[in-house]
């Protein structure tokens, strides 16, 4: 996909600046029920919102030149699919998934309650957002996964204040902000720049597990697997393997596979995987000693390539 409306909301970005725009930051503590984190805006001085500002410009100008000489693609959000250093994935969260809900409670910002540096609250930081506000258009917001790491409070480190020509231990909290982003909410599309971190902030292992029954189901009713049982509970162990699954059931070929053309594979590559019964009752044998070879197989991801002829064994792959 070109994605041309986000390219043109990039090109709008480029006049942006305090004359025209304001900036509020909030952070983001995980919620007690471990669904949708509690939001919580910061009271910034003057200077210190500035400097946010700042930081939001540069990244919105950095990605708008970068995405428009080439030097990053655009693609697709893949969950299962690696991310390379090159690549900006694009998402369209869906209605009710964790980043939709965070951003529809973004865009109520001013009923945000204030955060009151509390350690219930300061405990359970997960992400802080970067929130843009432009009179007649849409907010953008930039997400940044927060680690205890930037509380200089919670270090071991004795931690240092030289002022006046003398050094002295600084007991209140401090809160470190770096110029990195991970993810940015623009014209309904969330631009990601460190995948990895994009799932760790929208709680994805999380809703990998409430929807590892359905992806399970779906994947056995498109397969007849034999030693099933085993396959679920291996799958359920293991949220490395659930990811790949739920990007397996995403493929729009999943329903095309067939026994005739896994088995096909399986004879081609001489693969440790086998097919057992007859007629209606034949499945594919899931053998845990093989679970990654298994996984590959009905992921198709045994490939050949039509100009040299070498088959490879893929760990992702984009459609085009």
């Amino acid at each position: 996909m070109t994605y041309q409306a986000l390219r043109t909301a990039l090109t709008g970005c480029r006049t942006i600046d305090s004359t025209n725009a304001s900036v509020n930051v909030c952070l983001a503590a995980r919620a007690a029920n471990g669904t949708i984190p509690t939001l919580h805006r910061l009271q910034l001085t003057d200077e210190l919102a500035e400097g946010f500002l700042t930081l939001a410009t540069d990244t919105l100008r950095r990605l708008d030149s970068d995405v428009s000489n080439v030097n990053v693609a655009l693609e697709t959000y893949d969950a299962a699919t690696p991310q390379d250093k090159h690549e900006v994935e694009v998402h369209i969260p869906s209605a009710g998934s964790t980043p939709h809900a965070v951003v529809a409670a973004l865009d109520d910002f001013p009923q945000l309650p204030v955060f009151d540096g509390t350690g219930a609250t300061v405990n359970k930081l997960i992400f802080y957002v970067v929130a843009i506000q432009r009179p007649g258009q849409s907010p953008i917001y930039l997400f940044r996964k927060y680690s205890k790491t930037k509380e200089l409070g919670r270090s071991r480190k004795l931690v240092t204040l030289f002022s006046g020509g003398t050094f002295d231990k600084i007991t209140e909290p401090v809160f470190i902000f770096d110029e990195l982003i991970d993810a940015m909410w623009v014209e309904g599309h969330m631009v990601i720049f460190n995948k990895d971190n994009y799932q760790r902030i929208f709680q994805f292992f999380t809703e990998v597990l409430v929807h590892a029954q359905s992806t399970l189901d779906q994947i056995k009713a498109a397969i007849p697997i034999e030693n099933a049982g085993q396959f679920e509970q291996d799958c359920k162990g293991n949220p490395v393997i659930l990811i790949k699954l739920r990007g397996i059931a995403s493929r729009n070929y999943l329903s095309n596979l067939t026994l005739a053309s896994l088995e096909a594979k399986i004879q081609a590559r001489s693969l440790p995987i086998a097919i057992n019964g007859t007629g209606a009752n034949r499945k594919l044998v899931y053998d845990p000693q093989q679970k990654w070879k298994f996984l590959r197989l009905i992921d198709d991801g045994f490939l050949s390539s039509d100009m040299t002829g070498t088959h490879y064994e893929v760990t992702g792959k984009r459609t085009q």
